[in-house]
């Protein structure tokens, strides 16, 4: 199902989606920048379906192509955020890259024994891979400079998040791709700054570096901004401060089963996340709300101008009396 994500945040209860119905079970979806279309994994098939959809909600979607052929059992897909090409991973080594018109473009050799993790940066086209060994391989899918036709080039490595003693459970980016986390069997993580100049071959900086509160296999992600850490291992969920490392929120037992997944939304004021319950939840990501009052406070330090003022204490006063108003309930 593809829900609305307008009516899912507001009060209607009457939650609109567009249904499409599978020949087979799907695993895994990813949405076009556009919103125009949704690309679906169908292992049973070995293949990943386009599909069309509707102007409004509960208008059918359409097939619109079929990518198969597909060499090693499909473990995931994406459409890149620039809406160039479309990735296919598999549970061998393999990464393909497709045109939107499903023609191969090239084959990645992750080297990593079998794919764990490989998704795109959100901004550029970077591709970032984990598994077996202890750091994240990065490549670029480059593209002519043409502000009308960008042709494919050619796929270059970039760079590794490095460090860890043993591998990478998962990994993620701040919005802006200047920033990302690694969290690692060894039971800790990793931020490092990753705006370097990578074909220039220089390494991503490490930033900070903080242990798991809870040992077993951990999912994380990064808040938009890069300043707030959230990892889950079982059924909680820890909040961290990307700097400093400090435990600042704890989500205890928010699945009745293993969290599989989470993510921050685009506004970095909620967290989601997903588990073997068949469920997904909203939290609200009030580790985010404190590091943004910490960031007004700082900003009205140096404010000149008075209504800058008056609006940075307006803002400050808002988020801590939602703050109270949670913990007093």
């Amino acid at each position: 199902k593809q829900w609305y994500q307008r009516r899912v945040r507001g009060k209607n209860k009457d939650t609109k989606y567009t249904r499409i119905p599978l020949e087979t079970s799907g695993s895994s979806v990813s949405i076009s920048p556009d919103g125009k279309a949704v690309a679906v994994l169908l292992p049973g098939n070995n293949a990943v379906e386009i599909y069309r959809l509707g102007k409004k909600a509960g208008d059918d979607a359409t097939c619109i192509m079929t990518i198969s052929n597909i060499k090693g059992d499909v473990k995931d897909v994406s459409i890149s955020p620039t809406g160039r090409f479309i990735m296919v991973s598999t549970l061998t080594t393999l990464v393909y890259i497709y045109t939107l018109k499903g023609e191969l473009l090239h084959t990645i050799d992750t080297a990593q024994m079998s794919n764990g993790q490989i998704c795109i940066t959100p901004c550029n086209d970077l591709i970032a891979a984990s598994g077996f060994t202890p750091e994240v391989h990065m490549w670029a899918v480059q593209y002519t400079k043409s502000a009308t036709n960008p042709q494919f080039q050619q796929v270059r490595e970039a760079m590794d998040l490095s460090g860890h003693k043993s591998g990478i459970y998962s990994f993620s980016f701040s919005g802006d791709c200047r920033r990302a986390v690694t969290v690692s069997k060894d039971g800790t993580w990793r931020v490092f700054n990753i705006d370097v100049s990578w074909h220039l071959k220089e390494d991503p900086k490490l930033i900070s570096s903080g242990v798991v509160a809870e040992a077993g296999v951990a999912s994380v992600a990064m808040s938009q901004d890069g300043r707030v850490i959230a990892i889950a291992t079982l059924t909680n969920i820890n909040l961290y401060n990307a700097e400093t490392t400090e435990l600042m929120d704890t989500l205890e037992s928010v699945h009745s089963d293993v969290i599989t997944k989470i993510s921050f939304s685009d506004t970095g004021k909620f967290l989601y996340s997903c588990a073997n319950d068949k469920s997904v939840r909203v939290w609200l990501n009030r580790a985010g709300m404190v590091r943004d009052i910490e960031l007004w406070e700082e900003s009205l330090k140096t404010a000149t101008n008075a209504s800058h003022r008056d609006r940075l204490r307006q803002q400050m006063a808002e988020n801590r009396g939602l703050l109270e108003d949670l913990a007093s309930k």
